[in-house]
C-alpha cells in the first residue's frame, strides 16, 4: 500500500508541475540533423535549399525570389521538392493585407536570446561549437547594439542552454517565457545554420556578409500570424537589401513560437562563414526592423524604405493539419499515460487483474476517505 501511495503522489506532482507544450515535446526529433546538412533538389535536379535543420515531407521553403517549394520526399540527407508556383507571394496567397505603417510607442522593446548558445563559426573560432561560450552570442550582441543605435530598447539574454541536444528548446522555453513577461514588440531566437559557405555568402558595399534564413515552425497554433510576420520581414529586407534574406523555411517543429506569434527563429550564416561577416549581417538585419516596427520617440531611426505589400498567409491544408493540437489533447495524452502506468504498476505488484482491481478499490476507499474525514474535522 505504501508503494501505491508513493506512486500516486508522484503522479499527481507530475501533472501539477507539467508545463511542456506539444510543440516543445516535438522538438526532440524534429529540429536539426546530428551531422552535416540536408540538400533539397527540385524535380529536374537543381539545388533548391541546403540546411542543417531537419527536413520532413510537407515542409515548405519560400526562396529568395518568392518561389514556394513543398518537400515531397526525404531520404537521409537528400530530399526532393516540387515548386508549387513561381509568382510572387501575394499571388500565391490571395488573402493579402498591405503592411501597415510601422507601429510606434514611447519605446519599443526587442528581446533576443539563443537556444543553441554553443554555436560558433569555424574560420573565426576554430570549431563549430564552443560549449558555454559560442560566438553566436557575439552575433546577437551585434544585432542588439545596432538596434540600440536605432532607438530601440533591447534585452539580449545570454542564458546558456547547453548541451546542444534534443532538449535545448525545452530549456530555452523558460528563457523565452521570462522575456515575454516584459511584453516585447518582437522576440528573436538567433542561430547559425549548417550548410556550405557559398549558400550563405553575401556581399554589400564591397564587404563580406552572410545571408539570413527565417524559420517558422508548423507545430504551433500561431502559424498564420507568424507566417504573415515572417513575410513582412522578408518584404522589408528585400526592399532594402535584396538577397539578404535567402528565404523562409516552414519546418516541422515548434521552436517555442506557440508562445508568441511575433517570435521568429533567425539563422545568420553557417559555421563555414566567418563571424565578422555574420556580425555585419546582424547589423543589416537590424536596419530592416524600422520598416515594420518603429523604434519609438526616444530616438530617430536610420532611414529605411517602407516595406512592399505583404500577405496575410493562408496556410495550406497540409500545414494546417500539422499545427499544435492544443493543450486539451496534451492533457488527455498525459492522463492516458498515467492511467496506463498505474494499471501496469498494479498488475505487476499483485500478479493478477483481480487483485489489482481489489487493491485499487481499497486504495480509493481509505485514501479518499481519509481526505474527506480530515476536511470534516477542519470544519
Amino acid at each position: 500500500m505504501q508503494a501505491l501511495r508513493l506512486f500516486a503522489i508522484v503522479s499527481v506532482m507530475l501533472l501539477a508541475s507539467l508545463n511542456v507544450s506539444y510543440s516543445a515535446i516535438a522538438e526532440a526529433s524534429t529540429t536539426e540533423i546530428s551531422n552535416g546538412f540536408v540538400t533539397i533538389i527540385d524535380t529536374v535536379g537543381n539545388i533548391v535549399f541546403q540546411t542543417g535543420l531537419a527536413v520532413h515531407p510537407g515542409d515548405e521553403f519560400i526562396d529568395e525570389d518568392n518561389r514556394v517549394y513543398v518537400v515531397t520526399a526525404v531520404q537521409g540527407t537528400s530530399a526532393t521538392a516540387e515548386c508549387v508556383r513561381e509568382e510572387s507571394i501575394s499571388d500565391l496567397w490571395p488573402d493579402t493585407i498591405p503592411v501597415q505603417a510601422p507601429a510606434q510607442s514611447a519605446s519599443q522593446l526587442v528581446s533576443i536570446y539563443h537556444t543553441h548558445t554553443d554555436e560558433s563559426y569555424i574560420p573565426t573560432d576554430g570549431k563549430s561549437t564552443v560549449t558555454g561560450d559560442g560566438s553566436i552570442l557575439l552575433v546577437g550582441e551585434a544585432f542588439s547594439k545596432r538596434l540600440s543605435e536605432l532607438g530601440y530598447q533591447t534585452n539580449h539574454d545570454k542564458t546558456l542552454h547547453d548541451p546542444h541536444d534534443a532538449n535545448a528548446y525545452q530549456r530555452s522555453r523558460r528563457t523565452a517565457m521570462k522575456l515575454l513577461q516584459q511584453q516585447p514588440a518582437a522576440l528573436f531566437d538567433i542561430h547559425r545554420d549548417s550548410a556550405p559557405a557559398k549558400i550563405y555568402d553575401f556581399h554589400v558595399n564591397g564587404q563580406d556578409a552572410t545571408k539570413i534564413l527565417l524559420v517558422v515552425g508548423r507545430q504551433n497554433q500561431n502559424i498564420n500570424t507568424t507566417m504573415n510576420y515572417a513575410t513582412t520581414i522578408k518584404s522589408a529586407a528585400d526592399a532594402k537589401y535584396k538577397g539578404l534574406i535567402r528565404g523562409i523555411f516552414i519546418a516541422n517543429g515548434g521552436y517555442n513560437q506557440d508562445l508568441n506569434p511575433h517570435s521568429i527563429l533567425v539563422e545568420i550564416g553557417t559555421q563555414y562563414n566567418n563571424r565578422e561577416a555574420a556580425d555585419r549581417s546582424a547589423a543589416l538585419f537590424a536596419d530592416v526592423i524600422p520598416s515594420f516596427l518603429a523604434p519609438g520617440t526616444a530616438a530617430p531611426a536610420a532611414q529605411a524604405p517602407a516595406a512592399v505589400p505583404s500577405p496575410a498567409i493562408s496556410i495550406t491544408p497540409d500545414i494546417a493539419a500539422n499545427t499544435n493540437p492544443g493543450p486539451r489533447q496534451d492533457t488527455l495524452l498525459v492522463i492516458g499515460a498515467l492511467v496506463l502506468g498505474t494499471g501496469a504498476f498494479l498488475f505487476l505488484s499483485t500478479g493478477s487483474l483481480h487483485e489489482a482491481k481489489a487493491k485499487l478499490l481499497r486504495f480509493g476507499k481509505y485514501e479518499f476517505g481519509d481526505i474527506f474525514r480530515s476536511r470534516k474535522k477542519r470544519k
